[in-house]
């Protein structure tokens, strides 16, 4: 990909690139990008000594579809709903404020808000937006662009680069005023030989999570679940890549985790390659082992990118096997029932929004998605009913549209 800083292209991953890309850090200018013209701004910001281009907020639809920094519509998935509330993104620091709805300290002993006055409100207003700890790591998963897949990414998408992606898309984000890559725990590439270093640079998370008295941080973990095992007073829960650390929660929330994620993991035993993400915040106890607050999951494919239900696993298998590229959407804070573009293919003219529809869908969700396919801003293939996998848009799909609106 070509970036400009004026009229001049660079390469961001040589050492001039660099340079540039500090001198323009440095003095909050624009860079654009040359996918497409009139050519969309990108602003620069640093990661672990790196420096990094990123598009502007909102101008992910203003890219080429070929392009890295391409987004659909906000509209084809959730992140319309939060963007801008939730999400507040300031490209002129490089930092974004997230507003989130749960807890990131226990123990606060903030005074309880003053009782209503009684008052007739003067105003309408709808509640704030907030993240969720799922839509969390729906952002995380997006910002790290591991809902991106190409051809060329085959065999190349492990836990390592992963885990790297997930810390980058961290890098710069604040949640209640802490920044979230200092409160988050993703466990590093497991080797037995390393066990020793890895186990010491958890401990430092750990331990700044420690205090003595009143308020305690809660950190955040990411990680692959592996098992978890019922215990005198609740679960031993483990995860890929910390055989050596186990989280512990207590009896309701292992009550909550089995009923809650039943179908999640069920459905993660069926597809039988799925990878089950949790995000979960922690405590650390006194006798320093962390103890899980609260749990959110979400599946993954072989390919890391996420799926709700069996024809969406189905279809982003069909489409790695004819080597098409794609965006994959995600619900964010969005209901099970709201209609949402499954997957934006990137690897046509035009991009071509897939609809497809849980085996278990109702005569409204079937509606809701076909008003939806009908309304959105691009040609729309849907996988609503039929028991097999329709066959994928090609060139001939768009030509065959194209006629239909002549």
């Amino acid at each position: 990909m070509t970036y400009r800083v004026g009229n001049v292209p660079f390469d961001p991953a040589t050492e001039e690139g660099q340079a540039l890309l500090a001198k323009v850090y440095q003095e909050r200018t624009r860079i654009t990008c040359a996918c497409r013209t009139p050519e969309p701004e990108m602003y620069v910001s640093c990661f672990a000594g790196r420096f990094i281009v990123k598009r502007m907020p909102g101008s992910g639809p203003d890219h080429a579809p070929g392009c890295e920094s391409f987004l659909p519509p906000e509209e084809l998935s959730g992140l319309s709903q939060v963007q801008g509330t939730a999400i507040k993104e300031d490209p002129l620091n490089g930092t974004t404020k997230l507003a989130v709805d749960f807890k990131l300290s226990l123990g606060s002993k903030r005074s309880a808000p003053p009782p209503p006055s009684g008052k007739k409100p003067t105003e309408a207003k709808a509640p704030p937006r907030k993240l969720s700890l799922t839509s969390l790591l729906n952002y995380l998963w997006h910002e790290a662009d591991l809902v991106k897949w190409t051809p060329a990414m085959d065999g190349k998408r492990w836990w390592g680069p992963v885990r790297n992606a997930l810390r980058s898309a961290a890098s710069g984000k604040i949640a209640k005023s802490r920044a979230l890559s200092e409160i988050l725990y993703i466990p590093e590439v497991w080797k037995t030989e390393r066990k020793a270093d890895l186990a010491a640079r958890r401990q430092v998370l750990f331990r700044s999570l420690q205090t003595g008295s009143g308020t305690a941080p809660l950190g955040i973990l990411v990680a692959e679940y592996k098992s978890h095992e019922a215990t005198r007073l609740g679960a031993r829960f483990l995860f890929k890549h910390a055989p050596d650390c186990a989280f512990f929660a207590d009896a309701d929330l292992l009550k909550r985790f089995e009923s809650v994620f039943a179908d999640q993991l069920m459905l993660a035993d069926v597809a039988g390659n799925a990878h089950v993400m949790v995000i979960a915040t922690f405590s650390i106890a006194k006798a320093g082992y962390p103890v899980l607050q609260e749990i959110g999951m979400m599946l993954v494919t072989a390919n890391w990118v996420p799926f709700e239900h069996m024809r969406e696993y189905q279809l982003l298998n069909a489409l790695a096997e004819e080597k098409r590229g794609y965006l994959k959407s995600l619900r964010f804070n969005l209901d099970a029932e709201t209609a949402i573009a499954s997957v934006v293919l990137t690897d046509l003219s035009r991009p071509v929004a897939l609809f497809t529809a849980s085996p278990s869908a109702q005569a409204g969700e079937l509606a809701a998605l076909h008003e939806a396919a009908g309304e959105g801003t691009y040609p729309a293939w849907l996988w609503l009913e039929e028991d097999g996998l329709p066959a994928l848009p090609g060139s001939d799909f768009l030509a065959a549209e194209e006629r239909t609106i002549a």
